[in-house]
């Protein structure tokens, strides 16, 4: 009996305090989030010869043997300067690498592959995107914001036979700032928990750069305390993209697709 009752003790006392500081008004003038994403990619590129041939599309994956799937950590954070005004800012690497002989023949830039070559290759990017939103409705349960934002899409792509001297690698490579429209709905439906949808599109001819970008997250939120909480969901990101740029005549197609969860900090 005495048991049981410390049992119920401790847990009044943990979970009292926990609902109390949910209830009450939780800070939002700086949100950081730490987590991790879990990914599914795809990833097709090709890269053309600076004399005009088309070079082979490459799935990276099947072709060339690069992880399918990946754990990534997740980094964000987001000021709000003003009641209905707010900055956003995210960084995301996913590099990958891997050695595999070749099943079919290849042209990457000026350079053919043949089939049972051992080849080694690579595909690298990395996202750090700023995003500004105006809240043009906010309510203490429901926010609606739209904005303009910059992906800063660093893409690498690298091709080579195996044992060859790093001056042997046919390496492209893109940094694209895109401009993107962004849209946001968030809607809490109890003091604890919460939900977030957003959106990131581009698809516009900019530059050397012509295609579209994607990007799209469904977030459940819980903060048992009025400060720290917790975060899962879905996170879809793709690029269809043509560049014509001295380090890179092509296309990649990329996508990247799973679960993600974090812990956030509002204060």
């Amino acid at each position: 009996m005495a048991s049981k009752k410390a049992v119920a003790l401790f847990l009044a006392a943990v979970l009292a305090p926990a609902g109390a500081m949910a209830q009450a008004a939780r800070g939002d003038t700086f949100v950081f989030r730490i987590g991790g994403f879990f990914p599914n990619i795809d990833t097709h590129a090709r890269a053309d010869s600076n004399s005009g041939l088309i070079g082979t599309t490459i799935d990276f994956e099947t072709d060339l043997g690069l992880e399918d799937s990946k754990t990534l950590p997740i980094l964000d954070a987001t000021w709000r300067f003003l009641p209905h005004h707010r900055l956003q800012l995210s960084y995301l690497d996913l590099s990958r690498s891997a050695t595999s002989t070749l099943r079919t023949q290849i042209r990457w830039q000026d350079q053919v592959y043949t089939v049972n070559s051992v080849v080694n290759g690579e595909f690298d990017s990395k996202i750090t995107a700023l995003t500004y939103l105006w809240s043009f409705y906010r309510s203490p349960e429901t926010e609606l914001s739209a904005g303009l934002g910059l992906h800063y899409t660093d893409l690498k792509a690298g091709l080579s036979l195996a044992g060859t001297t790093v001056t042997a690698v046919r390496e492209t490579s893109a940094k694209a700032p895109l401009p993107v429209i962004a849209l946001n709905a968030e809607h809490r439906f109890t003091p604890a928990f919460g939900g977030e949808l957003n959106y990131r599109w581009f698809g516009i001819e900019y530059g050397d750069y012509d295609g579209s970008l994607n990007v799209f997250n469904a977030l459940l939120s819980y903060f048992p305390w009025r400060n720290i909480g917790f975060e899962g969901g879905y996170s879809y990101s793709r690029y269809d993209i043509k560049v014509q740029k001295d380090s890179w005549r092509g296309e990649a197609k990329y996508t990247f697709k799973g679960p993600v969860i974090a812990i956030v900090g509002a204060f």
